[in-house]
């Protein structure tokens, strides 16, 4: 049977006039071709972007619509300071201010009670705003992110401007504040500014973040602010709040636990607060929760017991005591499957004494790319005598080491060439401020052959659990491991 398309291509030559030759002489597969070039052709678009819905269909309610709410916001700023529609003028220090009660109200639930009536009388059309000298200042700029939500901080005008957003529960202002602080102030400062300034207001106000920022900040130095001559002033005068803040953490550095512990009793018996020795005892039973005795060598925990601070309380120091003895005393293998051992207690802060173990933090997880790899570097004791050190490696795969295998893998390398076999056992954890997650551990007689052990972290925590939003595996978008390497006996 003839392809239809063949047939009607013969018609339509037959109907032609002054057709030379009888449509029947036009081979097949010739009348094929010309009568698809005679087709009408449809245009062709290729877009990078997504299929669109096309339904145009509209619900019942109607469909949501905005407009431009950067232009509205614009528009509305030209009404800052201005007398146009004011219905009421705010006096701060000798500057007054046009301003219209609906903006205020709108971003300050302080202004709203402020304006009530049970507060000031409704129809009074000035209210005095009483604010310190530096707030003052900044008192303009405030009020007019008010009108157009855009304000140009700088290192000088930010915390007056922060002040002012909590004072007057700006929320909005407050988040840019804060977020300005810990990207761009904080970590540039003299360390004396971060912790006279920032760290003060930090702690008075409980804003974690700064809190969390200038801890940062200081944590390289915390050996020097605890111990040299210049900081010794600065140390003595943390009030509670900022030294409970301070001994919280993990991220300082410093030389072992027992300097931290050292540090505390000095702040407790400093003559310069003779009100802290009165209440000695309660000071101790507030802080010692937040030394990590099993964070101390046994010969570390020998000297602790004979200090006499411990001998005068020895109620108060035995249980942490006994606890860390425990913990020191124990294999690897056992640290590693016991619940008890998994507490804030037993979390590695940045020691730089050569020990058994290391704290390392990967920064930033979310930025690292699929089959990306990391090797750090860091060595630890390679005897109990004489502490001569042992150099590792760690490769880690934060998000997968091959296209079929798509969990956190650690692998640990020796960098020591052995003469000698040397059989070791390691455990390697991973950890965030409150806890240990998961930990692993494992036996491995290296060689010079044989010096690589790979974790079975992978089996415990997979990519997709990391990059959970809220991971309880991240700390800031950072995953902090801590390993820990010893000679079997």
């Amino acid at each position: 049977m003839a392809d239809p398309r063949t047939l009607g291509y013969r018609m339509m030559q037959a109907g032609q006039p002054g057709g030379g030759a009888a449509p029947n002489d036009i081979p097949p597969i010739q009348a094929l071709y010309m009568a698809a070039a005679s087709q009408l052709q449809s245009p062709i678009t290729v877009s990078a972007k997504e299929e669109e819905d096309t339904d145009e269909s509209l619900p019942p309610s109607g469909k949501d619509c905005y407009g431009n709410e950067r232009q509205t916001l614009g528009d509305m700023a030209r009404f800052f300071n201005n007398a146009l529609l004011s219905d009421i003028k705010l006096r701060v220090g000798f500057e007054c201010y046009s301003a219209h009660k609906l903006i205020l109200v709108r971003s300050s639930e302080v202004f709203e009670r402020m304006f009530s009536s049970e507060w000031t009388d409704p129809n009074k059309m000035e209210v005095e705003l009483v604010e310190e000298p530096e707030c003052c200042d900044v008192f303009e700029a405030f009020l007019k992110f008010l009108y157009s939500c855009h304000i140009v901080l700088t290192v000088e005008n930010t915390l007056p401007i922060l002040m002012l957003a909590d004072k007057y529960n700006v929320s909005d202002l407050r988040l840019v504040c804060i977020n300005f602080a810990t990207k761009s102030i904080i970590p540039k400062l003299p360390l004396k500014d971060v912790f006279h300034v920032w760290y003060q207001y930090a702690t008075k106000c409980y804003h974690h973040r700064l809190i969390t920022s200038c801890i940062a900040a200081l944590s390289p130095k915390a050996d020097d602010i605890m111990s040299l001559p210049e900081w010794n002033m600065e140390w003595l005068a943390l009030d509670v709040e900022q030294l409970t803040q301070f001994l919280k953490s993990s991220d300082l550095t410093i030389r072992n636990e027992l300097t931290l512990f050292r540090a505390l009793v000095k702040w407790i018996e400093s003559p310069k607060h003779p009100e802290r020795q009165s209440k000695q005892k309660e000071l101790l039973q507030q802080f010692i929760q937040y030394i990590r005795f099993p964070m101390m060598t046994p010969e570390q925990l020998e000297y602790l017991e004979k200090h006499r601070v411990v001998e005068q309380n020895p109620e108060m120091f035995v249980p942490y005591l006994l606890q860390a003895y425990k913990f020191n005393a124990v294999s690897l293998e056992a640290r590693s499957s016991n619940k008890d051992f998994a507490s804030s207690r037993f979390l590695l802060r940045n020691y730089t004494d050569l020990r058994w173990d290391k704290r390392i933090v990967l920064s930033g997880y979310s930025h690292f790319g699929r089959l990306s790899e990391v090797m750090p570097r860091f060595s630890t004791r390679s005897s109990s005598y004489p502490h001569t050190s042992w150099d590792w490696e760690l490769k880690i795969y934060p998000k997968g080491s091959s296209t079929n295998n798509e969990d956190f893998r650690v692998v640990l390398y020796s960098n020591v060439v052995l003469d000698l076999p040397r059989p070791m056992e390691y455990m390697i954890s991973m950890v965030n401020n409150e806890n240990v997650l998961v930990s692993v551990a494992g036996k491995k007689n290296f060689t010079k052959s044989r010096y690589t052990a790979d974790s079975d972290l992978d089996k415990k925590v997979s990519v997709d659990e990391l990059s959970s939003p809220n991971s309880r595996f991240l700390v800031n978008d950072n995953v902090v491991l801590q390993v820990m390497v010893k000679p079997l006996q």
